[in-house]
């Protein structure tokens, strides 16, 4: 099956965006260590009434072609999470929509990140997560997932233990908060000081430029103490 499609002008322009940032700020660097990134996606269909989604999307789509291209030893993972997560193939991202589905699972999204930094214990990790909204969704023990607006309990208990393995994994957690919910910022704020990570409030048109540059801030960060 053909997977391609052509992106729209203003795609292929914040993809150009990005790739002239990775050149300005170095990619000389691929003989270096190992990295293993996982970019985490909100799917939830307020991506899509916020008009943030398809910015999102090219950001993921760019990362993961960029850091590829330029930086090949690094092992990247892109997860869209909305009521359940997944793991997203390469070429599933150019038709990729947002899911008409409540939930925004977090928790989820954390799980499987967590399972792909095990598969590569000897890399420096790296985690962003792009969101526009609480966690209202969660898996339980018998792997159904359960929403609830407002957010649960159990949901944010849930999440906060996904927050709690990877700081003991040392994975300083990324957010780059869409909007303006004041709930939103003071919920990842709390995340960021218990994990020793840190919340970013890029502008929607701004996105791809804050992601690309933590990833490359974090790769140079590991230069500078390897």
């Amino acid at each position: 099956a053909n997977h391609e499609r052509h992106l729209d002008d203003r795609e292929s322009a914040l993809i150009a965006d990005l790739e002239r940032q990775i050149l300005r700020d170095g990619s000389h660097c691929s003989r270096n260590p190992d990295v293993v990134v996982a970019l985490l996606v909100d799917q939830s269909f307020s991506m899509v009434m916020n008009d943030t989604w398809r910015t999102a999307k090219t950001t993921a789509m760019a990362l993961h072609a960029l850091a590829t291209t330029q930086f090949p030893l690094d092992a990247v993972e892109i997860i869209a999470f909305a009521n359940l997560a997944r793991r997203i193939k390469p070429h599933e991202l150019p038709d990729l929509d947002a899911n008409d589905i409540q939930g925004t699972n977090l928790q989820h999204a954390l799980m499987l990140a967590g399972r792909f930094l095990d598969k590569h214990p000897d890399a420096e990790p790296v985690v962003l997560v792009v969101t526009d909204g609480e966690p209202t969704a969660h898996l339980d023990r018998d792997g159904e997932w359960w929403f609830s607006w407002p957010p649960g309990p159990d949901t944010i208990e849930l999440t906060l233990a996904e927050v709690d393995k990877m700081t003991r994994r040392g994975v300083p957690l990324s957010f780059f908060r869409l909007g303006d919910d004041p709930r939103l910022a003071r919920f990842l704020d709390d995340i960021a000081r218990r994990n020793g990570g840190r919340v970013l409030a890029p502008e929607g048109d701004r996105l791809g430029d804050y992601v690309v540059s933590d990833y490359l801030k974090r790769r140079q960060g590991r230069r500078r103490s390897a």
